[in-house]
């Protein structure tokens, strides 16, 4: 079978599995072209209310196809060509990583791009830029300040140096260590969670989130009402209080088609 993105679904889960085992998961440019528009795919689709991407045969993924990177160097820094990587945080639909082995490279601004990181115990992460020359891009000078500070983002991105799963944890990279042996099962478990509640409120939640770390935290209260008021224009709040009386389990609808637009427009 040739290197691809292969794509499952497990009830409201939408799983994406990094798939290059020779080449320990790097990624082509086909793939992640493919990855690109599954991501956009899954986030379009209303029946889907959480991603999972991960790796095959205990492995996340080393990044790039060095021999690619070689033949046209432009590739590692290009924003276009690596969009992919980044777009898990411009979308609505929550974005999990499973991470067995290695994430390192571009597998490691995948996986800084999710909305939570479950890794294995024998996980790795690496920011390689400074051991090969390249400035490191993707989220890395950005986000990677929100989750972890400055001290502990300029080690890891200054050394280059592998960490394990345990210092990715100890400083919030990581969301849990599954201790089974493959961070997937962990993954799905957090992600069933999610999908069981209000898929309406997730995107909202996700959307404020990020609006106030990209534009300050009073531009996040300022959203917060708006973002209220758009959600209860639909049924779920109704459902949410419906079933706390009746004392039974939410069924909660998909959340409309047009909804992820809605929530753009509010904040812009």
């Amino acid at each position: 079978m040739p290197p691809g993105i292969r794509v499952s679904d497990k009830g409201a889960i939408r799983v994406l599995t990094i798939d290059n085992p020779s080449k320990r998961n790097a990624f082509t440019g086909p793939m992640t072209t493919t990855l690109l528009h599954e991501l956009d795919r899954a986030d379009a689709d209303p029946a889907v209310r959480a991603i999972v991407v991960t790796g095959t045969n205990g492995c996340f993924s080393s990044g790039h196809d060095l021999q690619e990177v070689l033949n046209n160097p432009g590739t590692a820094g290009d924003p276009v060509a690596n969009a992919a990587f980044t777009r898990p945080s411009e979308i609505f639909t929550p974005v999990i990583s499973a991470i067995d082995g290695p994430a390192y490279a571009a597998g490691f601004i995948l996986a800084l791009n999710c909305d939570l990181r479950v890794a294995s115990a024998g996980a790795r992460f690496c920011g390689v830029g400074a051991a090969i020359g390249l400035v490191p891009v993707g989220g890395q000078l950005s986000r990677l300040l929100d989750l972890v500070g400055y001290p502990v983002a300029y080690r890891w991105l200054a050394t280059a140096a592998p960490f394990s799963a345990e210092e990715a944890s100890q400083h919030g990279f990581v969301t849990e260590i599954h201790d089974g042996d493959e961070a997937l099962e962990g993954a799905l478990a957090l992600a069933e969670a999610i999908t069981s509640v209000s898929p309406a409120v997730v995107a909202a939640v996700k959307a404020g989130l990020l609006h106030s770390l990209r534009h300050g935290s009073d531009a996040g209260r300022a959203a917060e009402p708006q973002l209220a008021a758009l959600v209860q224009s639909l049924p779920d709040g109704d459902e949410g209080v419906s079933s706390f009386l009746e004392r039974r389990p939410p069924t909660y609808l998909d959340h409309p088609e047009e909804l992820h637009d809605r929530i753009a427009e509010v904040l812009a």
